[in-house]
């Protein structure tokens, strides 16, 4: 990832959480569609608020998700990250 030392990953303005309460799940909303949610995409994107870097962001899950490895964890962080940016969800 680019820059990925120094980038602060911020949801985009056409993009936004919301928690279904009839499906149960995190959906991230933007224009064209929706995405449905797990738990540890629902916990990066609530992290992305534009002041953690990527690193802050893998510190911050490694505390909640003890039992994995910090090295897994980053590079799932990474492709996460990738690939909702990639649709233009992230700035």
């Amino acid at each position: 990832m680019d820059g990925a030392q120094s980038w602060r990953p911020r949801l985009a303005s056409r993009a936004r959480l919301k928690f279904d309460r009839v499906a149960n799940q995190q959906m991230l909303l933007f224009p064209e569609a929706t995405l449905i949610l797990n738990e540890t995409g629902a916990a990066i994107v609530r992290l992305c608020d534009g002041a953690r870097s990527v690193e802050q962001i893998t510190g911050a899950l490694a505390q909640q998700f003890r039992g994995v490895e910090r090295e897994t964890l980053r590079r799932e962080v990474d492709a996460f990250l990738e690939s909702i940016r990639a649709r233009g969800l992230l700035q």
